[in-house]
């Protein structure tokens, strides 16, 4: 039977020309037709492949999954779609090309047709999906890329004021489910004016991402730190209880005394004041914003005190 399929098809330019895959079966998966673009990607011959039983050659086929959906197609005598999970194939092709490439796969989409009901046989078309899968790929780590730069401060690449504002609710939501800490400490370069008035915006520039990556090599990923505008940067301590945070602060308080910036042949040292609040739900009343404005307030204390030094609000 299955070879006066193929001689009967050998002679279709259509089925030996097309540009996708062409696999006739019958119900009980057994390849009764393998079309040129087959022999060419994969390297199998139809010579190979006919007589085979399709999840014997190919044993990662879900061959409940195959059969129960060219039963349907007999019974409806209508075309559907295989359904194939993502980032997927039906039979593994090894993508050729070694440029820009994502998948080590050929990406497919499956259709099956009726090819004779008597004789219970259907059609596999093959469509190579590889290039579109690689297009949206590379659309949505782009989308990613662009939504994280909108999310950052361009200057430092910290996490700007907005960002920052949407994921400390969302923080603050978890930490109440789960009756864990939340504290806010804020730090303002000092004589801030001074610097850029001395030695220019490219120094204060470099002061300033200087400091951010101090930061962020000074808290955990579970934190969270963002530059709230001009000198001042915002850090929110994730289940830290107050003690630990002022701790924590103090520590990059002394960090940054430590910090030499160089001008040409001068070096820039410089301090920066803390005010640390953690999250009170008497004080707060469910909004991290006021935590934030308690921490502001006692950084006012420390500028007002002297500044350079850790000021808590309790």
């Amino acid at each position: 039977m299955s070879t006066n399929i193929m001689e009967s098809i050998n002679n279709n330019i259509i089925f030996n020309t097309i540009n996708n895959g062409i696999i006739i079966l019958d119900e009980d998966l057994n390849i009764l037709a393998w079309n040129n673009w087959l022999e060419i990607t994969t390297k199998l011959t139809s010579e190979e492949m006919v007589n085979q039983n399709i999840c014997e050659k190919f044993d990662y086929i879900n061959e409940t999954k195959l059969k129960r959906k060219i039963k349907s197609v007999l019974v409806t005598n209508n075309s559907a779609f295989y359904t194939i999970d993502p980032h997927e194939y039906l039979i593994d092709i090894k993508v050729n090309t070694i440029i820009d490439k994502i998948y080590e796969s050929m990406q497919q989409n499956i259709t099956i047709v009726p090819y004779n009901i008597e004789k219970k046989q259907v059609c596999l078309y093959i469509y190579d999906n590889t290039k579109l899968c690689e297009t949206n790929y590379k659309l949505e780590k782009l989308n990613e890329k662009l939504k994280d730069l909108s999310n950052r401060d361009p200057l430092t690449h910290l996490y700007n004021r907005r960002y920052f504002a949407e994921i400390s609710n969302k923080m603050l939501s978890l930490a109440l489910r789960n009756d864990n800490n939340l504290t806010i400490i804020i730090l303002d370069i000092d004589k801030f004016k001074s610097i850029n008035d001395t030695y220019g915006h490219s120094v204060g520039d470099n002061v300033i991402i200087t400091l951010a990556r101090e930061l962020e090599n000074n808290v955990r990923d579970s934190d969270l730190v963002a530059r709230f505008g001009g000198e001042e940067f915002v850090i929110l301590l994730n289940n830290t209880d107050l003690d630990n945070s002022v701790n924590i602060a103090e520590k990059i308080r002394k960090k940054i005394e430590e910090i030499e910036v160089k001008d040409d042949d001068n070096i820039l040292k410089f301090t920066a004041s803390f005010g640390v609040a953690k999250y009170d739900d008497n004080l707060d009343n469910g909004k991290i914003e006021h935590t934030i404005t308690r921490a502001d307030n006692a950084l006012y204390v420390a500028k007002e005190k002297g500044r350079n030094q850790v000021i808590v609000d309790l």
